[in-house]
């Protein structure tokens, strides 16, 4: 059975290119473009990893969903992906949120399909 990966954003066109990218690659991916929908599929779907975008539209920020998910004391790993122009800016936020790894946007998108095989387990 192949590893699902929920892609949380509110930008269909990153969604659509980390599908395409992600189920090249053997990964089973559901999506969602507000945090209130990702969090219903999170708990329904039973994702192995979540790549979830910082800047949504309020109140469906990343860091809102990241706040909910782990006060919820749900464990699946996150890749936080962010547009802010230095990624570095981010990490001081990684522990406290509960991240498993940020990356900038555009990503890398071989090392994407790597990190979510790597968090999948």
């Amino acid at each position: 059975m192949s590893k699902r990966v929920l892609i949380i954003d509110d930008a269909i066109d990153f969604i659509t290119i980390y599908k395409t990218a992600l189920e090249a690659n053997g990964l089973t991916v559901i999506s969602a473009m507000t945090g209130k929908e990702g969090m219903e599929k999170l708990l329904s779907e039973k994702p192995d990893v979540v790549i979830l975008d910082v800047m949504m539209e309020m109140p469906d920020s990343g860091f809102d969903f990241m706040n909910d998910l782990r006060g919820k004391g749900n464990n699946t790993p996150v890749i936080l992906c962010s547009s802010i122009a230095d990624a570095s800016q981010m990490n001081f936020d990684l522990n406290s949120l509960g991240a498993n790894l940020v990356m900038q946007k555009p990503v890398d998108l071989g090392e994407l399909v790597k990190q979510c095989k790597k968090l999948a387990g």
